[in-house]
């Protein structure tokens, strides 16, 4: 454990670190009521796991033990349990023997010591317990099961990457269903950004807090040392200035020199300057070594590599993400050109090799500059940015200075932002305003500006470079390009076929440019409602065999046209197939926006699990990459899913990007306004949620000649009814059904659920119930679960409302079921009001309600027997005459499945046939209300 800094409370805390100690602390207030137990506090080495322990011993005063484990005492037995404070000692074993009897009496007298009733309430912190001795880990292990009875809690730290050296008993109790559970989130932007202001770092930014999250691993303390390091607080313009933490150097060169041997920092050193995981013939190469084995295997084991194996293919790396920084910058500049000759002479690639060249060149080298362009425009042409933007530079590297010069570092700065590498662009952001102003410098900058969600920025930049004059065709497809990329995340379809149309006119077929364009055309067309006319573009693309990131492109607008065209299973695996980047060398930013769609998708086909693990993979890459754009597509959904899951809406929304809401940027604007709206929901604020989308009204909605892309006119329809302004809920409701009278399936499912809340609103149940069942119709038809347990809600809602119990109950039981299969608490405590308030008895109901005890002694005094909502829904439609065909028609599912409830409610009743199941299920009829 790190050394006690005294007074650390709750403010000195970043947030994560801070609402793990609240959990703590509001746990351990309720145990003097509520009985001892164990709390799991999870976190990886520098999370602030250390800070938050601290902050407890604070807190919790004299009521505090702490208890440590140690590598020199691990041998001992009871060394850790020894520590902690006891009426009588400890015992103490004799020639390191002690019994598995021996623990068990020792168990048995301390569980009788804290159960006593004269005992006052205390924490006991286990920390480092992989150094712990495993004699009173065992000890602890039978304790923590049997705390309840005492009013202690025992606070155990646990690091998961340490926890496979801990004792197998008691990582089991640590784990089991009975621990309470708490875990530091990962350091972030947020952090970084919060922690560098307290130390008076005002300049970084927030593509320079991504930095301090990605040099630090994720590390809260090494993200303090890196920041205590600044000269004079100041952020450096280039993240490869930062300094480097002694702390950070010493675990990467200490594990090399305890090897004493200069084969493996060879092997270290030829792995950094390959930048990657690598075969051993390569490494060997590289290093200038015959044998490599010896060496690999020594560095294996003290930690310097590790294996990879990956499709088949067996790999070394190095063990740290900071490693090869380090080694780097421990090589002398001779020993660098060296190994990066080496390098060039094993390279698989030319364009690597050509890389490797210009590193290592001593001076300006024209020819090696003209291969590395003319080897750039080839990477360009097949979309591998990534590549392309280590040739333009390693061109600019071995250039005078010169326009040439600075025209090669602007193409770098595009391809990596076309690469989505937008962290990496920006340190060169000021090389870039310093280089003469340009045509072309306004267009790459006008590429970033996209990227990081600046709209203002990106249409002024690229106003000015459609306004100079040029014959360069080329560029002027750039221009295109970059505004066909602008009118797309504004929505704007006619403009997106407008440039895309002109982008393709300046270039040929094959050029980047021009597959760029083609593939946004065909969004144009769906952005217009425009479907038919979308897919054939898209399959005149589809024909060409496109790779890389071409091909990534259009599989990700293939997704986006078929999620638009209601085909939700077609555009999963097209997104899935857009998704991947590290084959075929595709793109970042591409790869995002499939992530995005592709966790909206699963949302809306009810695999809530599927879509948030998604979207958080997602959310995690773009903020690494410092992609703004894409940022609240993602945060949509996983935000919407914790949300109706219960999760505090305070830290939910604290991960929202607030700015979002106003940008021009329909693409975030939409996707951040749905988020408030879905908290104020939550909430029960139906003013802020209303507040939320009304701006969409002038913004995204939908007309006769304009598709919106998001799903929010049913909502706040809703929320104007919610609110009493029925005439605007009825205008709004009118015009998006007569707009969508010609539109895709599902997209009329939403008007027809909007129209059914109107209708409901004015009292007209017959038309309400008309729609609402065509909803329910169409919402089925395209497999949109999440949707149809919408529909199935409201519905139930209605007909409780217009005292049609039963049917109510049907429809509510069966909304309650899929909530339930995808944990969301928030609308499962919907539902079962609406349950209680229908004054039924319904079967299978939960038992938070006064269920428990109402099945119980109905059961028991002969009553009705309980039934799940599903095998509820199932006997319902049975004893009306239905066949097994018919009620899997009714309810959406297989045939078998009718079967497999129908004979687990035979058991039940202890019935054999339909017509018995009619009499028992019919017997116990409801209570009036």
């Amino acid at each position: 454990m790190d050394e006690p800094n005294a007074g650390i409370g709750r403010r000195d805390l970043l947030p994560g670190p801070a609402r793990a100690l609240a959990s703590v602390l509001e746990l351990w207030d309720s145990i003097a009521d509520s009985g001892g137990r164990d709390l799991v506090l999870e976190g990886g080495s520098g999370s602030g796991k250390s800070s938050v322990l601290r902050a407890v011993q604070d807190e919790t005063d004299d009521d505090c033990e702490i208890l440590v484990g140690a590598e020199w005492s691990r041998e001992v037995p009871y060394a850790m349990l020894g520590q902690l404070r006891t009426r009588d000692p400890i015992w103490q074993s004799v020639d390191g023997e002690c019994s598995a009897s021996d623990r068990v009496q020792i168990a048995e007298s301390l569980l009788e010591e804290l159960q006593s009733e004269d005992e006052e309430k205390r924490i006991v912190v286990l920390d480092d317990i992989h150094l712990a001795d495993p004699e009173s880990l065992q000890i602890f292990s039978q304790l923590g099961r049997r705390l309840r009875g005492t009013r202690v809690l025992l606070l155990i730290a646990v690091d998961p990457k340490t926890s496979a050296k801990v004792d197998p008993d008691f990582l089991r109790m640590t784990t089991s269903p009975v621990s309470e559970r708490v875990t530091i989130p990962d350091f972030g932007r947020a952090d970084a950004l919060e922690l560098a202001r307290a130390r008076g770092v005002y300049d970084i930014g927030e593509h320079g807090a991504s930095v301090l999250v990605a040099q630090s691993s994720g590390r809260l303390r090494v993200a303090q040392e890196i920041l205590s390091l600044l000269p004079e607080s100041r952020w450096p313009a280039d993240p490869a200035d930062l300094p480097l933490p002694d702390s950070v150097i010493r675990e990467v060169l200490d594990p090399i020199e305890a090897t004493g041997s200069a084969e493996v920092s060879d092997v270290a050193s030829a792995l950094a300057i390959l930048g990657g995981p690598q075969d051993l013939a390569r490494i060997a190469s590289v290093a200038s070594l015959h044998d490599p084995g010896p060496a690999v295997d020594l560095g294996v084991a003290h930690g310097v590599f590790r294996e990879r194996n990956s499709a088949g293919r067996l790999t070394l790396a190095l063990s740290r993400t900071t490693s090869a920084r380090v080694i780097m910058a421990a090589m002398a500049p001779s020993t660098r050109r060296q190994f990066h000759e080496r390098a060039a002479d094993s390279a698989y690639r030319e364009d690597e090799r050509l890389v490797h060249l210009a590193t290592a060149a001593l001076g300006a080298d024209g020819e090696l500059a003209r291969r590395l362009r003319d080897s750039a425009a080839v990477a360009e042409r097949f979309g591998r940015w990534a590549d392309a933007a280590e040739l333009h530079f390693g061109a600019a590297r071995v250039l005078a200075p010169s326009a040439d010069r600075d025209d090669e570092l602007l193409a770098g700065i595009d391809a990596l932002a076309s690469a989505g590498r937008v962290v990496e662009v920006l340190p060169w952001i000021d090389i870039g305003k310093n280089i003469a102003p340009s045509t072309l410098r306004d267009t790459v900058l006008a590429n970033v500006a996209i990227h990081r969600g600046h709209a203002a920025q990106a249409d002024d930049l690229l106003s000015r470079a459609a306004a100079a004059p040029t014959d360069d065709d080329g560029l002027t497809a750039q221009i295109a390009l970059r505004r066909t990329l602008d009118s797309l995340v504004r929505w704007d379809g006619p403009k997106v076929r407008e440039w895309a149309n002109r982008a393709m006119s300046l270039g040929g077929v094959d050029e980047p440019a021009n597959v760029e364009s083609h593939a946004m055309r065909a969004l144009g067309f769906a952005a217009q409602g425009k479907i038919v006319e979308a897919k054939e573009d898209l399959e005149d693309l589809s024909d060409r065999h496109l790779t890389g990131a071409q091909n990534q492109r259009v599989r990700l607008c293939v997704g986006w046209v078929s999620m638009l065209a209601g085909d939700l299973r077609e555009a999963v695996r097209e997104f899935e197939a857009a998704v991947p980047t590290q084959y075929e060398r595709g793109s970042l930013r591409i790869s995002l926006w499939a992530h995005g769609w592709l966790a909206r998708v699963q949302y809306l086909l009810g695999e809530w699990d599927e879509g948030l693990r998604t979207a958080e993979i997602g959310l995690r890459r773009a903020d690494s990459a410092n992609i703004s754009l894409v940022a609240p597509l993602l945060n949509w959904t996983a935000a919407e899913i914790k949300l109706w899951r219960g999760h505090p809406v305070d830290e939910v929304m604290r991960r929202a990007d607030s700015s979002a809401i106003l940008s021009d940027y329909l693409a975030m604007q939409v996707p951040a306004r749905l988020v408030r709206a879905v908290a104020a929901n939550v909430r029960g604020d139906h003013d802020g949620r209303a507040a939320a989308l009304r701006p969409l009204l002038d913004v995204d909605s939908w007309t006769q000649d304009r598709a919106s892309f998001w799903p929010w006119s049913t909502e706040y329809v809703d929320a104007l009814i919610t609110l009493g302004h029925s005439d605007q809920a009825q205008q709004v409701a009118a015009d998006f059904k007569k707009n969508t009278a010609e539109a895709r399936e599902h997209i009329r499912a939403q008007s027809a659920l909007a129209s059914a809340r109107s209708h409901q609103d004015t009292g007209d149940i017959p038309a309400a119930e008309a729609d609402f069942a065509r909803a329910l119709e169409l919402f089925t038809r395209s497999q949109q679960d999440t949707a149809t347990a919408q529909v199935l809600l409201r519905r139930g809602q209605m007909l409780r409302r217009a005292n049609r119990r039963r049917e109510a109950v049907e429809s509510l039981v069966r909304a309650r079921e899929f909530y339930e299969g995808v944990g969301a608490t928030v609308l499962i405590k919907r539902c079962d009001q609406e349950l209680r308030a229908t004054g039924m008895s319904w079967r299978g109901m939960s038992e938070t309600d006064n269920g428990r005890g109402a099945v119980k002694s109905s059961v028991e005094a002969g009553g009705y027997v309980p039934l799940t909502p599903q095998e509820m829904s199932v006997a319902d439609l049975v004893v009306q005459g239905m066949t097994n065909a018919e009620v899997s028609r009714k309810l959406f599912i297989a045939e078998k499945t009718v079967q497999y409830h129908l004979t687990h409610i035979y058991g039940k009743f202890g019935i054999r046939s339909r017509t018995e199941l009619a009499a028992v299920h019919l017997s116990g009829d409801v209570p009036s209300v």
